[in-house]
């Protein structure tokens, strides 16, 4: 073949390229469109839904799949006596609505809808919801905020996030403006009070007390064939702390570990924080909620690492199910602990100190039953709930 043959081939084929990349584009932006239309056509029938039907308290923003605010929020759903909805439904996040769409295609939609007839909007962290607040607070909604805890530097490595910051921005500046405020801990109600001005009522963090009594150890046990360890729960994150719990099971070869969260793994462990897990620690990522329930039920102890706790949902579980708790000395965890009556506390970053305090927990002496009849009486969300009912009600 000639140069000038191979030549003309080479620009044909070249061409037939350019065509095939164009249309894979034009059917990709076609197809985004597409999805694009019918999140927007369903995001607008469940705004008519609410206005047709419109729930007594909207509650929000519903968007995290694992965590202590979604928790918050389904809890509050399940154990309230009012009509309480969702926003977004988990409907509309099945189908894959987005906090990215609520900021653009869908904002405009969401902030023009009337939502006459709704009584209570209570805001949950994210900024968008609690500007939705304000705004049909001037509309004549009761507006309640929780604060569940603010971004500090222990949440990063390094400079927070920018959509971490805008967090703090708009609840230390806008959240403010709520008719009610509550604080999910005593220690962040003092903090707000003395750092910022901001007066809120204490209303803790609750507990499934039901939810935990109906957990089964021995299905934990048989579904993937453990007994006898020590627990940790919590997601990949800097706050969570999980290089801690791996280091710990290094020291403490003849027990076993077992780390469940969002995002963990034996590769993502290696490579987010430089630590080789050992073969007495078994690591699973995010289960549900209710096979969390049965490694608690099922474990020695539970050992939190957290360097920053709200209300840490999981030592509440954990003195439901009488397990003896292992917490750092952040202020969440030693409220929950109630200060070391029901829980053993250690200095964050002193290994030594962990081991000591984890060896103590395996042979607690703690009162296991006064822990959790204290849960019950304080913290059952059966409870909980009946005080954010007389809150709604005004």
């Amino acid at each position: 073949m000639s140069n000038r043959a191979q030549d003309i081939d080479l620009g044909i084929t070249k061409r037939l390229e350019g065509y095939r990349q164009r249309a894979l584009h034009e059917w990709s932006m076609w197809r985004h469109a597409k999805n694009t239309r019918r999140k927007v056509e369903k995001f607008e029938a469940w705004l008519k839904q609410l206005q047709q039907d419109p729930p007594a308290v909207l509650l929000g923003a519903n968007f995290a799949e694992y965590g202590g605010v979604r928790g918050h929020l389904l809890a509050i759903q399940k154990h309230s006596h009012l009509n309480v909805a969702l926003a977004p439904p988990d409907q509309l996040m099945a189908a894959g609505l987005k906090p990215y769409d609520l900021k653009t295609t869908c904002r405009k939609a969401f902030f023009d809808f009337p939502a006459s007839g709704i009584q209570v909007a209570h805001s949950h962290v994210f900024p968008w919801f609690v500007r939705w607040c304000r705004k049909h607070q001037k509309n004549g909604i009761r507006w309640i905020h929780t604060y569940h805890n603010l971004y500090f530097p222990e949440f990063a490595r390094g400079e927070l996030e920018p959509w971490q910051q805008e967090v703090n921005e708009v609840i230390l500046t806008e959240a403010p403006d709520a008719d009610v405020r509550i604080s999910v801990s005593k220690w962040q109600q003092t903090y707000l009070r003395e750092q910022h001005g901001i007066e809120t009522e204490y209303i803790p963090n609750g507990v499934d007390v039901g939810l935990c009594d109906a957990a089964d150890a021995d299905r934990f046990s048989r579904n993937y064939h453990l007994d006898d360890y020590i627990l940790y729960v919590g997601r990949n994150d800097p706050v969570k702390n999980p290089s801690e719990f791996v280091r710990l099971a290094q020291q403490m070869s003849d027990h076993t570990f077992v780390m469940i969260g969002d995002g963990l793994s034996v590769a993502a462990l290696a490579r987010d924080w430089d630590v080789q897990p050992p073969s007495n620690l078994l690591v699973f990522a995010a289960l549900p909620h209710c096979e969390v329930l049965d490694a608690v039920a099922g474990c020695r102890a539970v050992v939190i690492t957290s360097l920053r706790e709200g209300m840490p949902t999981l030592a509440l579980e954990g003195m439901t199910l009488r397990k003896p708790i292992v917490v750092t000395g952040d202020a969440g965890c030693v409220e929950a602990v109630a200060g070391g009556r029901f829980g053993y506390i250690y200095e964050a970053g002193n290994l030594d100190d962990l081991v000591e305090q984890t060896r103590r927990a395996l042979r607690t002496e703690l009162p296991l039953d006064q822990a959790r009849q204290r849960i019950v009486d304080e913290f059952d969300w059966r409870a909980v709930a009946q005080q954010l009912d007389r809150i709604y009600q005004g």
